[in-house]
């Protein structure tokens, strides 16, 4: 095995709590009311875009059905969101010590994440810099996963094979990238998506903590 290569939100951070602050900023402008951490939670896994609709349709009173009104709400709330996606972001407990393990032992190390590139390099730059050799956000001319190619394009920028890489993420979209890649995959339940729902979704054995994930690789990796 060559590489590990992960998602972002609900994998390496817990960024929830500052996507919750910038959709609910956006909802306000537009007299909507705020959504819970648990609601937000439900909403994301497929883009902030996505996201953003399901909080206002419902948490809006009337909704906004005109394309171009929504498309200025989301500006808005990327706007805000990327002056402060560090607020209240940081790394899973264990997830620094074992990226390190990882790296010390030669393993190549990447981010896929469905979330705009702009914030995504801001994120680990400020928190986790010089770790990984690949990372990427939403890229144009890649689709957003479960489309498994910006994986696959990263996995061949640190030459790497999916047969010689695993890829750890923590939703159904993200078993659907690692299945669509041909990459063995790793789900955890400590991120966004709870043992129950990502069973329901077809996810077998999720993994409950960092501190299995680690010996999980380990064993993988042969390290």
């Amino acid at each position: 095995m060559k590489a590990v290569f992960f998602d972002l939100d609900g994998t390496i951070f817990d960024t929830l709590d500052d996507i919750k602050a910038a959709i609910n900023y956006a909802i306000h402008v537009y007299d909507g009311e705020e959504a819970s951490r648990e609601e937000i939670r439900s909403y994301v896994g497929r883009g902030l875009r996505r996201a953003l609709s399901r909080a206002v349709s419902e948490k809006h009173p009337k909704g906004i059905e005109d394309e171009e009104e929504f498309s200025l709400l989301f500006t808005l709330m990327m706007n805000y969101y990327l002056h402060h996606s560090t607020d209240y972001t940081k790394a899973y407990e264990g997830i620094p010590e074992m990226l390190g393990m990882l790296k010390a032992n030669g393993i190549k190390l990447g981010i896929v994440s469905n979330k705009r590139d702009e914030i995504v390099q801001s994120i680990v730059s400020t928190l986790l810099p010089d770790t990984f050799d690949f990372v990427s956000g939403e890229t144009m001319g890649f689709p957003l996963k479960p489309d498994p190619s910006l994986l696959l394009e990263g996995l061949r920028k640190v030459s790497s094979s999916p047969a010689e890489a695993i890829y750890v993420g923590d939703s159904e979209v993200d078993a659907e990238t690692g299945r669509r890649a041909g990459i063995t995959t790793y789900i955890v339940s400590y991120g966004f998506r709870t043992d129950e729902e990502l069973r329901k979704n077809g996810v077998e054995n999720p993994i409950h903590c960092v501190e299995t994930l680690s010996e999980k690789l380990k064993i993988a990796l042969k390290i």
